[in-house]
């Protein structure tokens, strides 16, 4: 996938075995989001939306129902094709940085383009880096670096490959909140730059507020979404 992608859920659940019995994390879930467009995914502690991510980038399969990224059906397939895809065509972040703290800041987005194959790229790390601001940090290990500093390369790992799809999760949870603000407003300037599809996980409004669309979820089930057209079956 290189263009941006739709992403389409036709009523998708996911369900655990616990010693209580079995638990629904996720419970006929449906939407669309448009390619290019973003949406934020918002709720309670343990209201089922980082399994969500999970289940659209492929991480885990859906014990019911079918996830559909860029017209592929991606709950069926294997767990290697899974990687491929996430390989090729999605852009990761998390709360976490996940920074190799041996790496400077530039060989960090470098190995992002290592692990997905390419060799050739050195001067697009160093050009995405000054796109956010962080040239000047290229030679830093992590460290070295503030926690919004961080993130920006975590950012900067994400959108190096030109992905068609950027999952991130609770990017800015770990911030304070002028370092979120700066972080969030970043992260979408670049999407719509891009025109990635990009979905957000996050518990704070503000974050949610920059965002083309918010799904609201309650107990694994959605409570509400903004655009009416993006709830129903998904027919991709």
């Amino acid at each position: 996938m290189k263009r941006p992608a739709r992403i389409a859920l036709d009523a998708v659940s996911k369900h655990y075995a616990t010693p209580q019995g079995r638990v629904a994390a996720i419970d006929g879930v449906s939407f669309d989001v448009e390619p290019g467009s973003s949406l934020a995914i918002t709720g309670p502690s343990g209201c089922g939306k980082s399994t969500l991510l999970g289940l659209i980038a492929g991480l885990e399969c859906p014990s019911q129902g079918r996830v559909f990224v860029g017209g592929e059906e991606v709950s069926s397939l294997s767990e290697s094709e899974r990687a491929r895809l996430r390989r090729a065509g999605f852009g990761l972040v998390f709360q976490r940085d996940n920074l190799s703290p041996f790496l400077t800041a530039v060989e960090n987005v470098a190995l992002q383009l290592a692990l997905k194959g390419d060799d050739d790229g050195w001067e697009r790390c160093l050009e995405i880096l000054a796109e956010l601001g962080l040239s000047s940090n290229a030679d830093k290990l992590p460290d070295r670096l503030s926690g919004g500093e961080r993130q920006r390369i975590a950012i900067a790992c994400a959108l190096v490959k030109q992905p068609s799809v950027i999952l991130a999760d609770e990017p800015t949870g770990s911030l304070d909140a002028q370092n979120s603000a700066s972080v969030i407003e970043l992260l979408v300037q670049m999407q719509r730059r891009a025109g990635t599809t990009l979905l957000v996980v996050t518990h704070d409004p503000d974050v949610a507020m920059h965002l083309d669309q918010h799904l609201s979820l309650r107990d694994g089930r959605v409570m509400e979404m903004s655009g009416d057209r993006s709830l129903g079956r998904a027919d991709a």
